[in-house]
């Protein structure tokens, strides 16, 4: 700890570690931001592309499986071999040209179709062409069971539009074959429906290999840590990629939810998190899953973080060396400059400081020069500083004699208008007295009486200007003229009548001042007019001024109402307040309201 305390008593040293520091917080923090943005963006992508591969990809499912449709629902059509499943089995015609029809629609297939077998319920008799073997050869037995199986029941219904879909190793044509290898990829059944009897006369069975998939899983898988899952719309497995990552298929089944056509979710594995797209298609019902472990999709946003780690590193050496150089370039004239000013401190001012450079320190330097300078010359010059005493107390004499000199020059005048009997220009000099005397005045708070009386020397200059277009009335009820306001409080508010009202118009305006008692213990001071009134829009911008806790004064013509609502707050009663309004017949009313009980 104590060599902690000695490290970080050198400038230098502080300034190393705070930049080591706020470059390990900058590194830290965008480091872990473009991580995570990193994620964001892989994953949105990723999820945008998957989105798209498993629809084109079911898209082209479901045409691949109309096409094997069309290629069953072909024997239908041919009327000879319908009559041919009719027959007996004895009849050799017949039962060859069921066989060439056969060998003609396995052939002509560019060998997607792996097998084909048909089957006839009447006579128990399976014919079979399969690629499996090692040459494709037609092959006749007599299986048992097969209309128990649950295909044949499926295929055998309208309601399943007489076909049915299942994983190969199920079919008939699977003799032999090995499931595991997945060489092959559904077997799909058509019942050749006897219309009058609605029961099937035959069973195509088309058996597709699995060279048709693979492209598209090929297409649609790039990473070794994806796997691609198959299912119809029964959730019977057809196919699925990893072994590992879908041994608990059943619990991802349950998680997804299929009443959306597509989506994605986030599944825990036995060992690991994924990442799990799916997509339904609208045709067949099959569904298609698509899943990759977060860690392999975030690999890359990991390997970016790690990168933008180094780099920072090394940013941070390299910066931390150039500190240091710089932090002992700024402290050794700074070093100097201290010594200097020890010496000062112990009372000798003769030192000065070689100054090299322009930068701020031999900025500081000369200014230390400066007041080394400054100080030997105040040392000598005390005498000026008492002269300066002696100017300032002269000052503060005069400054009280000038007020007393305005009294007196205003009292001489008002001696020679009485003498020459101008009575007009007495009470004009008497009341301009008054309402200097009543402005510098100590104290902030007066009583109303007195306030009024500055209101009436007021007027008295006022209507000395306006004549008789200006007429006031005050009236105080009661014992309301002993209450407190702020000095100057109404004089301000007719101030603001004789501004708005009688400077805009010609006609006389009166004025009315009213003070009185209200229900409730509240003094109301009101000052009214007959002007024409405020505009409904400045109105509210008014009031809600006056509401305004926190205001900025940048409206200079509501400075004054808003000054005088918070002088009235802060020095007679928070609860006191200003209101203004219209009246009804006409003019503006502003009230000051405030507790009487306090007074």
């Amino acid at each position: 700890m104590n060599r902690f305390r000695n490290f970080t008593r050198r400038l230098g040293n502080k300034l190393g570690l705070a930049f080591s520091l706020i470059v390990c917080v900058l590194i830290l923090v965008l480091a872990t931001v473009s991580y995570y943005r990193t994620t964001w963006i892989i994953k949105d992508n990723y999820l945008s592309n998957t989105a798209k591969e498993l629809e084109h990809m079911n898209e082209s499912l479901d045409n691949f499986v109309a096409q094997i449709d069309a290629l069953s629902l072909s024997f239908r059509r041919d009327d000879n071999f319908m009559e041919a499943l009719m027959s007996d089995e004895e009849d050799f015609s017949s039962r060859l040209y069921m066989e060439n029809q056969l060998r003609n629609l396995f052939y002509s297939s560019s060998g997607d179709i792996a097998a084909v077998s048909l089957y006839i319920p009447r006579t128990g008799a399976r014919y079979t062409i399969s690629r499996l073997t090692d040459s494709p050869k037609l092959v006749v037995d007599h299986p048992r069971n097969i209309t128990s199986n649950g295909w044949y029941k499926e295929a055998s219904t309208r309601a399943n539009a007489f076909r049915s879909i299942e994983p190969p190793a199920q079919g008939p044509s699977a003799r032999g074959y090995d499931a595991e290898n997945q060489r092959l990829f559904f077997t799909f059944h058509r019942a050749l429906i006897n219309i009058p009897s609605q029961r099937p006369l035959g069973m195509v069975s088309i058996t597709i290999s699995s060279a048709y998939r693979d492209q598209m899983i090929r297409d649609i898988l790039e990473q070794d840590a994806e796997a691609v899952a198959i299912l119809d719309r029964n959730n019977t497995s057809f196919y699925h990629s990893g072994e590992k990552s879908l041994s608990n298929e059943a619990s991802l089944l349950r998680s997804i939810n299929w009443t959306k056509p597509e989506g994605y979710l986030n599944w825990s594995g036995e060992q690991q998190a994924y990442l799990v797209t799916y997509n339904v298609s609208p045709g067949d019902g099959w569904k298609l899953i698509k899943l990759i472990s977060t860690s392999a999709l975030n690999e890359r946003a990991k390997n970016t973080r790690n990168l933008e780690f180094l780099i920072g590193l090394a940013f941070l050496l390299i910066g931390t060396l150039l500190v240091t150089f710089a932090t002992k370039t700024i402290t050794r004239p700074l070093k100097r400059l201290s010594k200097h000013m020890e010496k000062v401190g112990e009372a000798n001012f003769d030192v000065m400081i070689n100054i090299n450079g322009n930068d701020e320190i031999a900025y500081l330097s000369k200014k230390f020069n400066a007041m080394v300078a400054k100080i030997n010359e105040l040392i000598n010059e005390e005498y000026k500083a008492k002269l300066g005493e002696k100017t300032a107390r002269m000052k503060a004499l005069e400054a009280q004699i000038n007020p007393h000199f305005l009294y007196n020059a205003l009292q001489t005048i008002s001696t020679e208008a009485l003498v020459h009997r101008v009575d007009h220009i007495d009470r004009m000099v008497q009341a301009l007295a008054y309402i200097l005397r009543y402005s510098i005045r100590t104290g902030d708070n007066v009583n109303l009486a007195q306030e009024m009386k500055n209101v009436e020397s007021y007027v008295i200059l006022q209507q000395a200007r306006y004549g008789e277009r200006l007429s006031v009335d005050i009236a105080l009820e009661g014992s309301i003229g002993e209450i407190r306001v702020p000095k100057m409080a109404v004089q301000l508010l007719v101030e603001n009548s004789i501004k708005h009202v009688l400077e805009q118009t010609l006609d006389p305006v009166r004025i009315g001042v009213r003070g009185y008692f209200e229900e409730g213990g509240l003094a109301v001071i009101e000052v009214s007019d007959n002007g024409p009134g405020i505009p409904e829009d400045r109105l509210k911008e008014l009031q809600e001024l006056l509401r305004q806790e926190n205001w900025i004064g940048g409206q200079q013509e509501s400075i004054g109402l808003k000054n005088l609502s918070e002088r009235l707050k802060l020095l007679i009663h928070t609860a006191a307040r200003l209101d203004i309004r219209n009246r009804p017949e006409g003019g503006v009313s502003v009230e000051i309201i405030m507790p009487a009980e306090d007074q």
